[in-house]
């Protein structure tokens, strides 16, 4: 309901020019009331002035009077008065057409501001449009209060279509075209690529059509701010008379702007002599070559190798030094938490981990790794999402997993789940006994000793019973692991539990054989292990040496720090709010922390196989 709540409170952000003009073109065709004193201006009287006079006039004109007084009201966020004044409005129907529309569309506003957007749907769908095709003004607002409140609906395929309606009757106004342009863009890119194929197939004019090819070219090479802009270039050719043609939306217009202030010389800091390093030089240097052959804008690399090293400064200094305009590095949290320490950085930085705590204190610091604490509360997201309350966890015994499970107990408990019951193993461990332990069943077999003591052996029966309080298991674990727990788990009784995992589950190879013993688990990965959609890949997997899972996510990491280093700007102005990414959908906090939302899987017949595409998510 964020929209709504903002929505006339911060007018001149939401509506910008248009509601302002509107209201102005409303305002000037009230005739001075008669009755009023001479001199009396609508347009130039405050609020109450203009109540006043509305007290002290009848019929049409006190009407018209408090219609101004009740739009500047909601201009400046006085809800409550507004809504007193409305219910002063009454017998509309012995009022013109266009005041009984206006108070229709006051309604609405009223609702919008409120978070009653299905109130404020109700209304506008009950409008008579056929009454506001001849009056311009009004059916522009109309317009607009429907795709917003489509938007805040999240209905965004029909807010699509409001916009593109109000674009199309505001063709002749260049004040607000800019203004209808950004939501028309900002609409569109809401839309998953399933949705935006489904528009696609109902868009039935010129300027729908147009919108539609702009997103897509612009969405195809996502990967390179170069290439979306020669592709927004040949779009322009095509469609020159496409009303975006002409105005293009202020992300877009500056696209070309952030592209000439992007980093030309960028200092690496990797350990190289450890395999997370090299993985990562290695992404990221094939996502360099890549861009090389779209253009010969390529900025300047500096690699600086940070393995064994103990403090950060000296090799931080060093790129400095070297002339560099961004520095992606280093990779471990010790080095990174050094950085935070410094009361400013000197040049802006990506970090290849990030800080202990969740504050930032360096403008110039964005984080970004490959985070657990992300795949866990994603794998939260889709155990709520499926009805499930009652948690177990099985994590291995050690304390760093120990962390990742108070991670998953607090992001559980924050939904307002429950974790009923936690069990643990080492590398040697039986796993029949952390089964039994995680579904009680020890406690079963020790009920069932009790009992033999009291009675002769041959009069026992006994069948193990599990706890019933179990909706799904929470397991932290390698293949190797995984393959032995899962199996554990149907032998006693607990087969029929659903299990999500961490990306650790799989090792990102075809083993369809020995990953039959994984089947049923629900997991997520990184996008370069799981799809084939990164044109990338295929050259890459031809060109390095054959790796597993925890090699290809950091090759994925080096990749997506090297495509970052040109959108870090739009991040920071907002132009972008995500991007997709080799190691998932990529979105940044207020802090300068980038998140990853990755591709959710399950092993069906031996194969890791997805479920979902994360585009359902804003890109």
């Amino acid at each position: 309901m964020k929209l709504a709540s903002m929505c006339l409170a911060s007018m001149n952000k939401v509506r910008l020019i248009l509601i302002v003009i509107l209201l102005q073109s409303c305002g000037s065709t009230i005739n001075t009331p008669g009755q009023s004193a001479p001199g009396f201006d609508p347009q130039g009287a405050s609020i109450d002035e203009l109540l006043w006079a509305a007290d002290n006039t009848a019929g049409v004109e006190s009407a018209e009077l408090r219609m101004l007084a009740l739009e500047a009201l909601i201009a400046e966020g006085n809800l409550d008065r507004a809504a007193r004044q409305r219910a002063l409005l009454n017998n509309l129907a012995n009022y013109p057409e266009h005041l009984e529309l206006r108070v229709f569309l006051l309604d609405a506003r009223l609702a919008l501001n409120a978070d009653r957007i299905e109130d404020a749907l109700t209304i506008l769908s009950s409008t008579d449009t056929a009454g506001l095709e001849s009056q311009s003004e009004l059916l522009q607002e109309y317009l607009l209060l429907l795709a917003l409140a489509y938007q805040e609906n999240e209905q965004y395929e029909n807010a699509l279509s409001a916009y593109l309606r109000l674009g199309n009757a505001n063709e002749k106004n260049p004040r607000t075209n800019l203004s209808v342009h950004n939501k028309i863009w900002d609409a569109i890119n809401s839309l998953s690529s399933i949705q935006l194929n489904n528009f696609a197939n109902t868009a039935n004019n010129y300027q729908s059509r147009g919108w539609v090819e702009l997103a897509r070219v612009v969405t195809s090479e996502a990967r390179s701010i170069r290439s979306q802009l020669d592709a927004i270039t040949q779009w322009r050719r095509i469609w020159s008379q496409h009303p975006a043609a002409q105005k293009l939306p202020l992300h877009l217009e500056k696209l070309a702007q952030t592209w000439e202030q992007r980093p030309k010389h960028i200092a690496l800091i990797l350990p190289l002599q450890d395999s997370a390093g090299r993985a990562i030089q290695e992404g990221f240097l094939s996502a360099y070559y890549a861009a090389l052959d779209v253009s010969r804008d390529v900025p300047k690399i500096s690699v600086f190798d940070s393995s064994n090293q103990t403090t950060i400064y000296p090799i931080y200094d060093a790129a400095v030094a070297s002339g560099a305009d961004l520095i992606i590095g280093p990779l471990y949290k010790q080095l990174v938490n050094q950085l935070q320490q410094l009361d400013e950085l000197p040049v802006p930085t990506l970090a290849l981990n990030y800080v202990d705590g969740s504050n930032s204190s360096s403008p110039n610091l964005t984080q970004f790794g490959l985070a657990p604490e992300d795949e866990i509360e994603q794998a939260v997201d889709l155990a709520w999402q499926a009805g499930h309350r009652n948690a177990a966890i099985i994590i291995p015994q050690s304390n760093d997993y120990q962390r990742l499970q108070q991670a998953f107990a607090s992001s559980w408990a924050g939904r307002g789940g429950n974790l009923v019951s936690q069990s643990t193993f080492s590398g040697n461990n039986d796993y029949a006994d952390v089964i039994k332990r995680l579904m009680a069943i020890d406690s079963s077999e020790l009920r069932r000793d009790r009992i033999v003591q009291l009675l002769p052996r041959t009069s026992v029966e006994f069948t193990p019973r599990r706890r019933g309080d179990i909706d799904f298991i929470f397991l932290i674990a390698n293949p190797r692991e995984g393959r032995q727990i899962k199996p554990t788990l149907a032998f006693y009784f607990a087969g029929d539990i659903p299990v999500y995992a961490l990306p650790s589950i799989y090792d990102g190879l075809d083993n369809q054989s020995a990953n039959q013993d994984l089947n049923g688990i629900v997991f997520t990965d990184a996008p370069w292990i799981l799809a084939n959609y990164d044109p990338l890949k295929s050259n890459t997997t031809s060109s390095l040496r054959p790796a597993q899972g925890p090699v290809q996510r950091f090759r994925a990491m080096g990749i997506d720090s090297f495509r970052l280093y040109s959108r870090l700007r739009q991040f920071d102005e907002e132009d972008i709010t995500s991007m997709r990414g080799a190691t998932g959908i990529l979105s940044m906090d207020d802090n300068g922390r980038i998140h990853r939302r990755l591709e959710v899987a399950r092993f069906v017949d031996g194969k890791a196989t997805l479920q979902e595409s994360p585009d359902a998510a804003s890109e």
